[in-house]
C-alpha cells in the first residue's frame, strides 16, 4: 500500500497543488479533473481502495493545505470538492465503485475520450 500512497501523493502533487490549481480556470480544471480522475482510476485498477490508511492519508494532506484556503477561496473549494469524491464524503455516484466514464460524466457533467 505504501507505494500505491507514493503514487497518490505524486498524482496529488501534480495536479491539485496550490500554485497551479489556484491559477487556472474553470476550463483547465475540468481538464485537470480529467486527468486526475484517470490517474486515480489507473491505480484503483491496480488495487488500490479507499481503506482506513488512504482516507488517513487523505485527510493529513487536506488540513496540511488548509493553510492555503484563507488566502485563496478557489483553491479551497476545488480541494473540498476532489478530496469529498475520492474519500466518497459526498453524494453517489462514488468515484470507487463507478466506472470511471460513467462517474464522470454523471457526477461533473464531463466527457472522456476513448483514449482512457
Amino acid at each position: 500500500m505504501e507505494t500505491q500512497i507514493t503514487e497518490v501523493n505524486r498524482i496529488i502533487d501534480t495536479y491539485l497543488n496550490f500554485e497551479f490549481l489556484s491559477a487556472i480556470d474553470e476550463g483547465q480544471y475540468k481538464e485537470t479533473v480529467i486527468e486526475f480522475f484517470k490517474n486515480m482510476d489507473q491505480l484503483k485498477a491496480r488495487g488500490l481502495d479507499k481503506n482506513d490508511e488512504f482516507i488517513r492519508f487523505i485527510n493529513e494532506i487536506y488540513y496540511d493545505r488548509s493553510e492555503k484556503f484563507e488566502e485563496h477561496p478557489v483553491y479551497e473549494e476545488r480541494i473540498q470538492t476532489v478530496f469529498s469524491e475520492i474519500t466518497e464524503y459526498c453524494s453517489p455516484p462514488y468515484f470507487w465503485t463507478t466506472p470511471l466514464e460513467v462517474y464522470l460524466k454523471n457526477k461533473w457533467g464531463l466527457l472522456v475520450n476513448d483514449d482512457i
